[in-house]
Parts: structure tokens; sequence; C-alpha cells
């Protein structure tokens, strides 16, 4: 069982049949999707999460007018899926003067080990990047001036390029929460106003230490 050794004629040196390690390193560091940061441990698969709380974290539009958002339960999508969407859309808006901006980080080392393989041994070699989606989340957004049908053609060819049922939103949309619940955006707190009128026992320290009389006796 095993690997096809071949003896070159030249030089006595030996080959072997195993897959070359460099477009392993190029797929994980060169992608373009890669994160920033190289330490990252091989994690297991995981779930998407529910948002609980009221969040609404990324699923509004913040630096364009059009954007793609994700309208389905929470799925977990590839770099290379996100890679093809982006070319759609750049190529949709070529001429424009507009840009495409991504609203995701493709963190999730995804390992694969080969079919029949037995238990043990050590978790597989690295595959690809992915990330979690969850529901509502915003994916790629149209920064700049461009027409309305121009931008939402293109995010529409985009659409058809990503796995799960996504959706094209505008500043005017309301925010999704749930596959099936849309909801107006929230007024912005001022919580350090709300912490003034109802100071916790820390916030009111805090505004005590800032008084004349105690920072006379500060840095001695």
């Amino acid at each position: 069982m095993g690997i096809n050794v071949s003896k070159m004629m030249m030089g006595g040196s030996i080959t072997t049949g195993m897959r070359p390690s460099m477009p392993i390193m190029g797929l994980r560091f060169k992608h373009e999707f890669a994160p920033r940061f190289k330490r990252i441990k091989k994690g297991m698969k995981g779930r998407v999460s529910v948002r609980t709380g009221g969040s609404l974290k990324g699923t509004k539009l913040e630096f364009g007018n059009y954007g793609i958002r994700l309208k389905s339960n929470g799925i977990r999508m590839t770099a290379t899926q996100l890679k093809e969407a982006k070319a759609v859309v750049e190529r949709g808006i070529r001429g424009t003067g507009a840009s495409v901006v991504t609203r995701f980080v493709c963190n999730i080392a995804v390992c694969v080990k080969g079919n029949q393989t037995r238990m043990g041994k050590g978790k597989g070699a690295f595959s690809h990047w992915a990330t979690r989606v969850r529901t509502g989340k915003v994916l790629f957004e149209i920064k700049g001036n461009v027409h309305e049908k121009i931008a939402k053609e293109s995010l529409r060819k985009a659409i058809a390029k990503l796995p799960g049922v996504c959706e094209i939103m505008t500043k005017q949309s309301l925010l999704r929460v749930t596959p099936t619940t849309l909801i107006p955006e929230p007024p912005k707190k001022d919580f350090n106003e709300e912490l003034k009128l109802n100071p916790s026992s820390k916030w009111s320290n805090v505004l005590t230490s800032k008084q004349d009389m105690y920072r006379l006796y500060r840095g001695r």
C-alpha cells in the first residue's frame, strides 16, 4: 500500500507520488479572502449561531446604497463561492467608478480526510477557507454612484453563485432578524446619558473621580 517511488536516472534522487505541499500552502495563505492572521487552529465544523438578545450586528448597510444579505437560515459559505460572487458584481459595475465592499471574514479552516480512511492519526489536511453566515447578514455592498438598475442586475447575478437564499437590500429596507421577520432600524441610544441618569456603583465612582477635590490627591 503505498507510495509509488521512482528513482531518477540522473543524480540518484528519489521522487514520490505524493502531492507537493506548495499548492496547499498557496491555498491557505495566498487566497484573496484568507484571514490576515496566520495562526489558526483546525477547528470543528460547529454550527451557525442564532441571533439572540436583539442582536442586529451586520444586518444593515454601512458603506453603500445596495447590497446582498442572507434570507434563509444560517449557512456556511466557502471562500471560493464568495470570490466568484464578488467577481460577478465587479464585472457588472465595471466602468461606473463604483466598488464592491465585502462584509465577511473567512476565518474557518476546513480540513478534509480521504474517503475510507481509518480513524485516528490526526485531523485531515487543510482544504479551503469558509465563513459562517447568519440570517440577515450583509455579504456585499456596492459603494459609489451607480444606477439602480445596474446595481440590482449585478447583485442578482451574484446571488446565483451563492448557496442558500439571498436577497437584494437598499438603505430603505427593513432589517431581517429571522427568515420570516423584518423590523425597522431602532433609534440609536446614548448609553453615557442613560448611565448618568441612573448610574451603577462602578460608573458613579468614575464620575466622582473626575471632580476637582479628588484630582488634587492623584499621582502621589
